[in-house]
């Protein structure tokens, strides 16, 4: 299962990752979703506070459905290329993602249909011995500067004199 797009287009950008791993406390729920916002922001992709509250809520539920029917510690991934988020949670409980039919007044059972509704794309699938679920989210593509960026990284990687001609100087006529 492959959960972002592999057009010609695509390619020509990395896919931008991280990873972080948590103990499984309910507790770290508020920071782990605050460091999801915050790295998608420091790779440039624009986002407002509407879509960042998109974001935050997606990690949040997937993250505390990890932690509260998980067992273990929980990996949190983040995958982002040309305008698709991927949040990716792994715990240790093999058993597939319930989704609840909560009653009016219940505080909760409503997470996985709110990712359903903020997300293009979800699904769960098992990873070793516990699960991996994943939610895919359309964002706005980084911006011109984090481009830039990525590809004076990538240049920097090429080996000098293998096969690339080198660019010629520029001279200004002076008429």
């Amino acid at each position: 299962m492959e959960p972002l797009s592999s057009s010609s287009e695509a390619s020509a950008m990395p896919t931008l990752v991280h990873r972080f791993v948590l103990a499984g406390t309910e507790r770290e729920v508020p920071l782990a979703r605050r460091i999801v916002v915050d790295k998608v922001r420091a790779w440039g992709v624009p986002m407002d506070e509407e879509t960042a509250d998109s974001v935050r809520l997606v990690a949040s539920e997937l993250i505390t459905n990890a932690v509260v029917h998980g067992e273990g510690p929980v990996t949190v991934a983040l995958h982002y290329r040309l305008g698709h988020l991927v949040i990716e949670v792994l715990d240790a409980n093999p058993s597939a993602p319930q989704m609840s039919c909560p009653q009016a007044d219940d505080e909760s059972g409503r997470g996985l249909a709110l990712v359903d509704l903020l997300a293009s794309r979800s699904d769960w699938e098992p990873s070793g011995r516990g699960k991996r679920v994943w939610a895919e989210i359309a964002l706005p593509t980084a911006a011109p500067a984090m481009r830039a960026a990525v590809l004076r990284r990538l240049f920097a990687l090429w080996p000098k004199g293998e096969g690339v001609a080198e660019p010629e100087p520029l001279s200004l006529a002076v008429e």
